[in-house]
């Protein structure tokens, strides 16, 4: 019989991205309404930080990422997302390091990452407390993981296009119960950007 808190994971985990509708996420119309810059400015993102944009598929925050940061990783599960944003990643000519990982292994030093960022990616994660233990032992004990996620619903096309609207107490105990802390939650229209330290 599986334990509540596998089932309650279970509960709020949702169906990846699909690869090939990645055009979506890295188009102008969408840097238009939602510009990156906008998410990155607010998270105090530095010239001598080390960033890990997890779950990054083509690159629509992994680049400006790349503009400001010292070091960008763009972590993601799918070879066919990576493979978009190298491809970006000449067209715009910055440097970031490409890794294929579901989170669980990743291939970076201990107490290295200033900043692990997640947009609209919490809830695809399988295995939740085996990544967040993972992201725990990379990122620096100063660092902050970042995690927006969809929170309210609204607009007529709600639940049709978009990632799904999910509770915002979940994503916040998941994380508490993964060995982070709450520092700052702050809402940005139906999304919510939930920024934590390691405990």
């Amino acid at each position: 019989m599986p334990s509540a808190a596998k089932s309650a994971e279970s509960t709020h985990t949702h169906k990846r991205f699909p690869e090939r509708l990645g055009f979506l996420l890295y188009n102008p119309i969408r840097r238009r309404f939602s510009p990156p810059t906008q998410l990155l400015s607010r998270l105090g993102v530095r010239d001598d930080d080390v960033v890990v944009d997890f779950g990054c598929g083509p690159g629509f925050y992994t680049i400006p990422l790349a503009r400001i940061a010292a070091r960008t990783i763009g972590i993601d599960i799918s070879a066919g997302m990576l493979q978009r944003l190298r491809e970006n990643c000449e067209k715009n000519a910055v440097r970031v390091e490409l890794m294929q990982s579901d989170g669980r292994s990743i291939n970076l030093g201990e107490d290295s990452i200033d900043l692990i960022l997640l947009v609209h990616v919490f809830h695809e994660i399988g295995q939740k407390a085996e990544v967040l233990s993972e992201f725990s032992r990379i990122l620096k004990v100063s660092g902050r993981l970042a995690i927006v996620e969809r929170t309210k619903s609204g607009g007529f096309l709600a639940g049709k296009f978009g990632p799904p609207v999910i509770d915002q107490a979940t994503v916040v105990n998941s994380i508490a119960g993964g060995g982070f802390r709450l520092i700052e939650l702050v809402c940005d229209g139906q999304d919510s950007v939930i920024i934590a330290g390691k405990i």
